[in-house]
């Protein structure tokens, strides 16, 4: 039998309020006739093509690069515009805080949905423009002395690399890289872990890790690592604590996690890619234990104690950041399992599909424990960009990082098992 967790009634009753869209002047009622087909649709019997409908797509393209800047649904973008509109027609609604009538003001409500999606408490959380930001706030704030080190790999996005570099610099610190696994296609859980914890020594000051890799479609094994920083950290003071931090953008609302229960000490995330979420959005959360290690960066326009005052302030999209709690509330309707059961069978489907044919390879681990919605594939004798422009003159899209040589499909929750099989055929077409 199915039951509502404490969890699911914090997201809805935070999807009903947004729906409301932070002002008296939309009724619940309106709210809910404007939303959508999916609006009162049971998870259990949601339908993909109706979802789809919600997305201003480009007709005829199979679009398998949906994780970038992200297209976002119909109920998120009627949500900014009508919010936008309140700012228009009076600029001070936002600074007195746009109360509603029935509830706290935008930001605790923004907080709130947040936290009952990822399993932790609204005031653990900072609220950030993009992940890029969020590595920025936490890398810069974390004490550290000179000496100590910022423990990453070479898979790790270019974001964590800067952010661990600048901070390292002002500290007299120092950035080492190390290497988790020899292949990503071939790594375990087990070897990853142990080789996070041969890797740390006493002046680590922080492990980076990324929850799923934009360069390798890799799914890091997070609790697993989470225990062996637990062990390293076994008689260290405070001051020498090796902190945990995760980037978790391509992770969040991909795979069916909390979060915020990862045993991680940061975890750092935009919320406008697999979420759905408003651009210009994102979340750091920490774990209450260890806010103390942390200075804020910037003046906090957020009200409050715990991680609020991590959070850059200043005049932002707050009709962007004020409309992220429909997001929230979509994925609830949809129900994560399902969102990221779907997205684990495109991507399934995916590699399967290239593994078989002759002239690629699969370099993202084929086992959904280690992976998720990117898939990362070379083929063999030609570049990236080569591979992404012949798919393009197939109406495919595919994309790639600029320091990674592999080609990535990315198999979002709206995408199709036709769209993966046509990208598959274009791929074929050209390794021959």
């Amino acid at each position: 039998m199915y039951r509502t967790s404490r969890r699911d009634l914090l997201v809805k009753s935070a999807g009903v309020a947004a729906a409301g869209l932070l002002t008296g002047s939309c009724t619940a009622a309106k709210a809910s006739r404007e939303a959508g087909p999916l609006s009162s649709t049971p998870a259990e019997q949601a339908d993909w093509g109706a979802l789809r409908g919600q997305f201003r797509l480009e007709p005829g393209w199979a679009n398998l690069a949906l994780f970038y800047l992200a297209s976002q649904p119909k109920r998120v973008r009627d949500a900014v515009d009508h919010l936008s509109a309140q700012v228009d027609a009076n600029p001070l609604v936002v600074p007195t805080g746009m109360r509603l009538p029935d509830g706290p003001t935008g930001w605790p409500r923004v907080r709130e949905a947040l936290a009952a999606y990822i399993g932790g408490r609204a005031e653990d959380i900072a609220i950030t423009a993009s992940t890029s930001i969020g590595l920025g706030v936490v890398y810069n704030g974390v004490r550290t002395r000179p000496g100590q080190e910022f423990l990453l790999t070479g898979f790790d996005h270019r974001a964590q690399h800067m952010a661990a570099d600048l901070a390292a610099e002002k500290h007299g610190a120092r950035v080492r890289m190390c290497s988790w696994f020899a292949d990503p296609a071939t790594a375990t859980a087990e070897g990853i872990a142990a080789a996070v914890g041969n890797a740390i020594r006493p002046h680590t000051r922080v492990v980076g890790i990324t929850w799923v890799q934009s360069s390798t479609g890799l799914r890091m094994p997070v609790r697993a690592v989470a225990d062996v920083v637990r062990r390293a950290n076994e008689g260290r003071s405070s001051a020498d604590r090796c902190l945990l931090v995760v980037d978790a953008v391509h992770g969040l609302a991909a795979v069916d996690e909390d979060a915020a229960r990862l045993g991680a000490d940061v975890v750092v995330a935009g919320t406008h890619k697999w979420l759905f979420g408003p651009r210009g959005t994102g979340l750091v959360w920490v774990r209450p234990e260890i806010l103390d290690q942390l200075h804020p960066t910037f003046v906090s326009f957020i009200a409050g104690g715990g991680a609020a005052p991590l959070s850059p302030g200043g005049f932002l999209a707050f009709e962007h950041a004020f409309a992220l709690p429909v997001a929230v509330a979509m994925h609830q309707e949809w129900g994560r399992a399902r969102v990221a059961g779907r997205i684990t069978e495109l991507a399934t489907r995916a590699k399967q599909g290239l593994s078989q044919t002759r002239g690629v390879t699969v370099h993202t681990p084929m086992s959904p424990e280690l992976s998720a919605g990117i898939t990362c594939f070379s083929v063999a004798g030609r570049a990236n960009r080569q591979v992404i422009d012949h798919a393009a003159t197939r109406r495919v899209r595919l994309s790639a990082l600029a320091t990674s040589p592999y080609t990535r499909l990315g198999t979002a929750v709206i995408n199709t098992p036709a769209e993966i099989d046509t990208a598959i055929a274009s791929v074929a077409e050209f390794a021959r």
